[in-house]
């Protein structure tokens, strides 16, 4: 296993997944542009089989939701998977609320998240 970190994301590979910690709490535009790109960056290296840790995230923007969906897009079109993990409440009943637990895959904790992506 190998970490890396940036301002806005650590990155933790596995075997079998590429396993990503949000580390801003608040995901706007700015922030959804960075991660986008550091995530569409590091994920190729395990196939596109990404894990989302968002236990630090209290405040999930638009432009994030759309980050998520286009993380999703990409890596169901490069072969791989995307799962989410470590939801609060308000971001939880956020995508309840606009159907995205619909689209993405939310996972229980951590382990489950790379047993969903693998």
């Amino acid at each position: 296993m190998s970490e890396t970190t940036s301002t806005f994301l650590a990155v933790e590979k596995t075997d079998r997944a590429l396993i990503a910690s949000l580390l801003c709490e608040k995901v706007g535009q700015r922030e959804a542009q960075i991660l986008e790109t550091e995530l569409k960056a590091a994920a190729p290296s395990r196939q596109w089989r990404l894990a989302l840790d968002l236990t630090a995230v209290t405040v999930l923007a638009s432009m994030g939701l759309g980050m998520l969906v286009t993380m999703h897009k990409e890596c169901s079109a490069k072969g791989g998977r995307l799962a989410i993990f470590g939801l609060n409440g308000e971001i939880s009943q956020l995508l309840k609320i606009t159907h995205l637990e619909r689209v993405l895959k939310i996972a229980a904790d951590k382990d489950a998240a790379v047993k969903d992506v693998s």
